[in-house]
């Protein structure tokens, strides 16, 4: 009988790549409502898991401190990814990627299957909490999470989790492309369906292909942030070269017998120019990282859209499929989940938009000052000319600054070029956010007739 049990625990409990599943809790941990695929996967009943605490899935395997970080976040209002073990009712286990997202009193929670290779690392990670949980409590399970996910290259669970998130919405979209999983509904011959329920579907199928363009555009996001931060400390490195140069070109000048007095203008103008390049600069990165910090929060905001539209549509699916004629008061929950997210979502184009303005109003000045620093290297390479033998290295001095002044033309005209491409696809998105919150409202006005009518 033991060995019996024991193989049970060792079991995996179905859970398809295809599947989502969500439960609606109280902050009490009270389950008041899921999925039929929640249920399915948890062995239990409808009316044995509704009503009951979170805790009737815990496994034992499962770290206290993750649950600890994860409640943290939720009781601090915000939403929260972590991997979880859970345990169906006949003792076979399933891991989840869990992300939770407070909403008013109630937490909403939509798992996934987890697939990527971070997963494996974690599995691993969770086995040593567990061992310094057992020998030393959990203060000590809590201290060695942060420094195990610093040897895996996160500074924080924040950075984390935003990473996890992204890579498993990424990795199942390729493989439900490549398994072709993702189907319509089809129904058999002689099937009906309510046409409101069926009309919400086709509307969320809309929306959930709205977000995943938006989605798709996630890596250019990334490209995009990364370029910005990269450009700017180029810039800032070639900014202080240049004032380094005019320093010498300073003391250079002050061994000239004759001729000291032209070249220590031709220096003071290089250090004041630089110094002008570097304020400039300065408000170029301050504007770069308000776009970074923006486009952090617009693939943050996108990566949570897109798991919460697809679980929306997949949950009227499973409706359609039992031939409800009625929504489920969770369709109203998530509804309202996405809502609240995509209120923040919509107002980031324009923002988007002002910093870019900036950024390349910044950029253009640059641009025009660089030229001018490209004058004075030019009447620098003519006076050294003229002096002939060239001990004090005024040649070097200006042969230096042109290269610097080249690359730096160059890395502005790079700048330049991201900013303007990313000007035009904000534009698109600008446009888009318009159509999808029309089609947002709609998708509302479906669900609030559908309960009318219920009334």
């Amino acid at each position: 009988m033991e060995n019996s049990n024991t193989a049970i625990l060792m079991k995996e409990a179905r859970f398809d790549l295809k599947e989502l599943f969500f439960s609606i809790t109280e902050y009490d941990s009270t389950i008041i409502s899921g999925n039929d695929t929640f249920v399915r996967i948890s062995g239990y009943k409808r009316d044995e898991i509704i009503g009951q605490f979170h805790n009737i899935i815990r496994h034992p395997d499962m770290p206290h401190a993750v649950f600890k970080l994860f409640w943290d976040y939720l009781k601090a209002d915000k939403p929260v990814a972590a991997y979880v073990k859970n345990k169906a009712k006949d003792g076979t286990y399933y891991w989840v990627l869990a992300v939770a997202f407070p909403l008013n009193d109630q937490f909403v929670s939509i798992r996934i299957k987890p697939t990527t290779p971070i997963f494996l690392a974690v599995k691993e990670l969770y086995f040593r909490l567990s061992m310094a949980e057992a020998k030393s409590g959990m203060q000590e399970s809590e201290r060695l999470l942060g420094e195990l996910l610093n040897t895996l290259g996160y500074r924080d669970y924040d950075h984390f989790m935003g990473e996890v998130l992204l890579a498993e919405l990424l990795e199942r979209k390729k493989l439900l492309l490549e398994s072709a999983t993702q189907k319509e509904v089809e129904l058999s011959d002689g099937e009906t369906v309510p046409s409101q329920i069926q009309t919400l579907y086709e509307i969320s199928q809309t929306l959930s292909q709205s977000y995943g363009k938006w989605f798709e555009k996630i890596d250019s996001f990334i490209t995009t942030k990364n370029t910005f931060e990269e450009k700017c400390l180029i810039l800032s490195s070639l900014a202080r070269d240049i004032v380094l140069l005019s320093l010498n070109a300073s003391v250079a000048s002050y061994k000239l017998e004759t001729d000291g007095e032209t070249f220590g203008v031709l220096a003071s103008d290089i250090r004041i120019n630089a110094k002008e390049n570097d304020a400039l600069i300065e408000k170029i990165d301050v504007t770069s990282q308000e776009i970074s910090k923006l486009l952090d929060e617009i693939i943050q905001l996108v990566s949570y859209i897109s798991l919460q539209m697809e679980m929306v549509t997949y949950f009227i699916q499973e409706l359609v499929h039992t031939h409800e004629s009625q929504i489920d008061s969770g369709v109203v929950s998530l509804h309202a989940l996405v809502s609240l997210y995509n209120t923040q979502l919509m107002q980031l184009p324009s923002m988007f938009e002002k910093a870019i303005q900036k950024n390349l109003a910044y950029l253009d000045e640059l641009e025009q000052q660089v030229m001018y620093l490209g004058y004075i290297q030019i009447y620098g390479i003519i006076e050294s000319a003229r002096l002939g033998d060239d001990k004090l290295g005024f040649g070097e001095i200006f042969s230096q600054l042109k290269a610097l002044i080249v690359n730096t033309s160059d890395e502005i005209v790079s700048m330049k070029k991201i900013a303007e491409s990313f000007h035009r696809e904000n534009a698109t998105l600008i446009k888009e956010s318009h159509d999808i919150e029309k089609m947002f409202d709609t998708f509302g006005q479906e669900i609030a007739t559908i309960n009318h009518n219920k009334g």
